[in-house]
């Protein structure tokens, strides 16, 4: 199960890059002055290149009107797991039990794709695919598959001079993810193959926000509904690229079986990347999720790093990274993250 998950997750992205090197003429280069933040998994540039034609690239840039990306990120860690319980000499029935530490490895997408639709305005999506192997100690390992919760965006650009753009965005996460969650006192209870499931994919959803250092959590969060506004700077100067962003993930319930019905999260990130050659960058990310309303345990400081490689070949723009959690629950749970995605521009 494992081997076909990994072949399927790298075939679809695979064929993605295939999809977007034959639309257009990857041998075209060109830059444009200013670019749009690139948030792991939206349609959106790493940063810019010191051009050698200056209207050449300014050019290509506005005809560029239509992203669509695929973020996938390789995770490992530990979550709380259901786990299954072998039937004893006095009860015959399957019986399953809450274990915290169960080793998990997980593969979660996000397939992106935004317009612009107005001068200046941009509408897009976001949808993450899951996927993931527990395997509990002691007991059989088992596999899940979900989706996340699909987000809807629009964002507006507004110039604040030739280097310097400023970005308001308002994302909506519908909740579209499934899975409840596991609750701390099941030990040895009989369940039924549905609510079993439901557990999983609720351990799946832990095992893809871990494994992405907890920027992104409105994505994996089931049975909640989450209102994103957010703002952002586009700094560039030849080669040299510097993106700070803040947002808040108001997370609604949309279930009377969680304990909050409100969880409130800050985050804050900066990306600073150069461009050592034309078709080449190497950056660094950072944020910090601070969490501000919920229970005790959604009232936690988590914080990750992130070293990152892009390349350009005219429209089509793959990168490369590592996810190195530094505090808070990914970190508590030893989970990390290798990201691989491409980005296409037409």
């Amino acid at each position: 199960m494992r081997m076909r998950t990994w072949s399927q997750a790298l075939a679809t992205l695979a064929a993605t890059a295939a999809l977007l090197v034959v639309s257009r003429n990857a041998a075209a280069h060109g830059d444009a002055d200013v670019e749009r933040p690139e948030t792991e998994g939206r349609a959106q540039v790493h940063g810019s290149a010191e051009p050698a034609e200056p209207h050449e690239g300014a050019e290509e840039e506005r005809e560029a009107r239509f992203h669509v990306s695929v973020d996938l990120v390789l995770g490992w860690g530990h979550v709380p797991f259901a786990v299954q319980n072998l039937p004893t000499e006095g009860q015959q029935a399957l019986t399953y039990s809450r274990q915290d530490q169960t080793a998990v490895d997980v593969q979660s997408f996000l397939l992106g794709a935004s317009a612009e639709v107005a001068e200046h305005l941009e509408v897009g999506f976001r949808l993450p695919f899951t996927f993931a192997t527990f395997s509990p100690d002691g007991s059989a390992s088992r596999a899940a598959t979900s989706l996340g919760n699909l987000e809807l965006e629009g964002e507006y650009a507004v110039p604040l001079g030739r280097q310097l753009k400023l970005l308001g965005a308002l994302g909506v996460a519908l909740p579209t993810a499934s899975g409840q969650e596991i609750p701390d006192g099941l030990t040895a209870q009989s369940l039924s193959s549905s609510t079993a499931g439901s557990y999983d994919r609720w351990s799946l959803s832990r095992a893809a926000a871990f494994a992405r250092g907890y920027e992104d959590n409105a994505l994996f969060e089931p049975n909640r509904l989450g209102l994103v506004p957010k703002l952002a700077l586009v700094y560039t100067f030849r080669g040299l690229t510097v993106e700070p962003y803040v947002k808040l993930e108001n997370l609604i319930g949309t279930s009377t079986l969680l304990d909050a019905s409100y969880v409130g999260e800050f985050v804050g990130a900066l990306r600073v990347g150069y461009w050592v050659h034309p078709h080449v960058e190497v950056a660094a990310r950072g944020w910090v999720n601070v969490g501000y309303a919920g229970t005790s345990d959604d009232k936690v400081t988590a914080a990750a790093v992130e070293p990152v490689i892009a390349m350009r070949f005219g429209p089509v723009r793959p990168y490369a990274g590592v996810i190195l959690p530094v505090a808070g629950p990914p970190k508590d749970n030893g989970a990390f993250g290798v990201r691989l995605g491409v980005i296409g521009s037409f």
